[in-house]
C-alpha cells in the first residue's frame, strides 16, 4: 500500500449526528479515512464531582464499529476539538496516531500512518470565521 492508494472522503457536518452517522455508514466500503469538520460533541455520562452536584460530564462524538476516531480531548467546553479524523480499521496495520506531540489545536486534527517503513501525516483543518487554524498554521 502506498498513500496515494488511500481513499480520503472529507465534510464538515455542521454538528449533524445524523449526517455523521450516515457518512460512517456508507462510506465504510468505499472510503479508509473521514476527515469531519464541526462534529458534535455530546454529554454521555456524568461522574461523581468533588465541586458538582451535577458530576463532572463526560463528552464523545458518534462511533461506528469499522472506524477508529482520532480527537484531541478536552474537559473546556471552549476548547473543544472542531475536527476529527476516522480511520477505517482495515488501517489498522498502518499504526494511525494522533500526533498532539507535533500539533495540539483545537482547529486542527494532525494523524500519523506508517506506510512502508515511512510515515505519512493527514492533516484535518477546521477554518472559522476568523481563520484560527490558517493563523495558528
Amino acid at each position: 500500500m502506498n498513500i496515494k492508494s488511500i481513499c480520503i472522503y472529507s465534510q464538515n457536518v455542521r454538528k449533524n449526528k445524523i449526517l455523521t452517522d450516515t457518512i460512517l455508514e456508507t462510506e465504510k466500503n468505499n472510503s479508509d479515512i473521514i476527515l469531519i469538520q464541526e462534529p458534535l460533541r455530546y454529554i454521555i455520562k456524568s461522574i461523581p464531582s468533588p465541586s458538582s452536584a451535577d458530576g463532572t460530564p463526560i463528552y464523545s462524538h458518534p462511533s461506528h464499529p469499522e472506524w477508529t476516531s482520532f480527537a484531541r480531548d478536552s474537559t473546556n467546553r471552549d476548547d473543544i476539538p472542531w475536527a476529527i479524523t476516522y480511520i477505517n480499521k482495515r488501517l489498522n496495520s498502518l499504526q494511525p496516531l494522533l500526533r498532539r506531540d507535533i500539533l495540539n489545536h483545537r482547529d486542527i486534527n494532525l494523524t500519523s500512518l506508517v506506510i512502508n517503513h515511512r510515515c505519512s501525516y493527514i492533516l484535518n483543518v477546521y477554518s472559522d470565521d476568523n481563520q484560527t487554524a490558517i493563523s495558528y498554521l
